[in-house]
């Protein structure tokens, strides 16, 4: 799906943007092109919802109107298919000039010089000065600067809160512990009669055990790309998953299995638990589905221990094709997305909370409703959040789906702890 625009502004290049881009991709082709009137066109893409563009195409028609010799035509795809095309232009040497980037694919498209280094562009033609620190080198590899946030988000507990304090159980609070969160999800479960887990079975979520491991001064992965964790670290959070499931804390494997990460489908939103772990940036998709809304709490503790685990994660990047024939112009548009106040009061939180603090402070005044509380979660966590790991490496993909997988036939009875942990750092090795 896309939109054509044809509209009028030829910005010069910097030398340095020019022979950085060049000389990264002097086999590749090019995109978009120059009229004889020195009109220039970008293509950009990204993925997400319709409301998501409808939005994102008012910023870039104010864009195209603030720069009237630039045609930005745009695309969008639901995330399921966004990387297969992407990774299908890219081979055709064909990738857009802009480029919204994940997290988990950032190391796999900068190795392969897909992606310009943003450390070419002069701080007057990309800015990144307020940029909130936590995030402004999130996007970097080895000292190359493929991608910059387009969005803050981080981790969080959401609860059905009308439905827990209904039950006369203690409601969670910051500062909470994981010991707390296993008797308090019991007392939940048994106040339902078991007809509503106190939690999600939250073995899918391999961020929550990366927020796990972190609160032990841990890590999913080492600086080398190596497993940030070992055996017993791995024993010891199935164990604490098997504990929750064996009390009925949390769902079963027959609830659990049913996840496919669409917030209508999670148990939290089909009322068979009453919390889930999610994305804050995520959260206020709850609100559709619930008439009565969620709430958010931080992620729980390892009794005595200070450190809350959760880090200031870019919800999206964005990064400039290594091959396009117009790095300044395309360095305009990022600038503008990321940087004007009221580009970002247009596109609000539609990626998370916005990185330049200037324009966050725009936005957060204007939020009502569930953009609101979402706001006001991460200005509640400002002094606690972490800065995010590197990047993760390729292979992260493919263990993630391998870790749901174990979680999945653990929870079913069919694999012991013990084999599942050999199984998994054997495609571990394999993968990394």
């Amino acid at each position: 799906m896309g939109v054509q625009r044809r509209s009028p502004l030829r910005r010069g290049r910097s030398a340095l943007a020019v022979i950085a881009v060049a000389g990264l991709v002097a086999a590749c082709g090019g995109n978009g092109g120059d009229g004889a009137d020195g009109q220039v066109e970008l293509r950009f893409t990204w993925w997400g919802s319709d409301d998501r563009a409808e939005i994102t195409e008012e910023a870039v028609a104010l864009f195209e109107q603030r720069h009237p010799n630039i045609t930005v035509n745009t695309s969008y795809a639901a995330f399921s298919g966004y990387f297969e095309r992407l990774a299908t232009e890219v081979a055709g040497g064909n990738a857009p000039d802009v480029i919204q980037m994940d997290y988990a694919y950032l190391r796999e498209y900068g190795d392969r010089g897909v992606l310009a280094d943003l450390h070419e562009f002069d701080e007057d033609v990309l800015r990144t000065a307020d940029i909130t620190p936590l995030l402004a080198s999130s996007g970097e590899i080895e000292g190359s600067m493929f991608a910059l946030p387009m969005a803050q988000n981080t981790h969080a507990w959401a609860y059905n809160e009308q439905a827990w304090a209904e039950t006369g159980v203690e409601l969670p609070a910051e500062g909470w512990t994981w010991d707390e969160l296993l008797q308090r999800s019991q007392e939940l479960t048994e106040a339902s009669g078991g007809e509503t887990f106190g939690t999600t079975d939250f073995g899918w979520s391999w961020e929550t055990f990366q927020v796990w491991l972190r609160q032990q001064d841990k890590d999913l992965y080492t600086e080398d790309n190596q497993l940030g964790f070992d055996r017993d670290d791995l024993t010891a959070y199935l164990e604490l998953l098997d504990e929750f499931r064996s009390t009925e804390a949390s769902t079963p494997a027959n609830i659990t299995s049913e996840i496919d990460g669409a917030v209508e489908n999670s148990p939290l939103a089909q009322g068979t638990a009453f919390a889930d772990f999610t994305w804050d940036s995520t959260a206020v998709s709850f609100f559709s589905v619930l008439p009565d809304g969620i709430n958010l709490a931080p992620m729980p503790r390892i009794e005595g221990s200070d450190r809350v685990g959760q880090f200031a994660k870019p919800g999206m990047l964005i990064s400039i094709a290594a091959n396009s024939e117009h790095p300044e112009e395309s360095a305009a548009l990022v600038d503008f997305l990321l940087n004007d106040v009221e580009a970002g009061q247009i596109l609000g939180t539609s990626r998370g909370m916005p990185v330049n603090t200037e324009v966050r402070e725009a936005v957060g005044a204007e939020l009502q409703g569930p953009d609101q509380l979402v706001y006001e979660y991460e200005e509640a966590l400002a002094d606690q959040l972490e800065e995010p790991p590197s990047a993760p490496p390729p292979g992260n993909s493919a263990l993630k789906r391998e870790w749901q997988r174990l979680n999945s036939v653990v929870g079913f009875g069919q694999l012991s702890i013990d084999d599942a942990v050999d199984q998994f750092l054997e495609r571990a090795e394999q993968e990394l």
